[in-house]
């Protein structure tokens, strides 16, 4: 299938695809919420987070924030840059957020 849909594509024919369900017009698509599972570990951390940008995190999404900022909305014991460094590789891999932390 995979093949016959790149030489569709390379050749330029246009071929439609029937009866097939993972195939929807696009007046059918539904906006999904985000569906990813959020530890205990990080919920308080990516709840105070939302609420600090006013959005929910979503893939793409580039936060760009001051450490001293950071540590008034997610308050960690240690008050260095690599305290957030677990924090950061979930949101990066989970959500697709970039997290970026100024250290001033």
């Amino acid at each position: 299938m995979l093949i016959e849909n790149l030489f569709y594509t390379l050749s330029n024919e246009v071929k439609y695809l029937e009866n097939r369900q993972d195939c929807v017009s696009p007046d059918v698509i539904e906006s999904k919420g985000n569906t990813v599972i959020v530890p205990d570990k990080f919920k308080a951390d990516v709840e105070a987070l939302e609420r600090y940008i006013g959005r929910n995190l979503e893939n793409g999404l580039c936060i760009k924030v001051d450490l001293a900022e950071l540590l008034t909305v997610i308050p960690r014991e240690r008050k260095r840059a690599d305290a957030y460094n677990t924090l950061r590789r979930f949101l990066k891999n989970e959500f697709g957020v970039e997290l970026i932390i100024n250290k001033k």
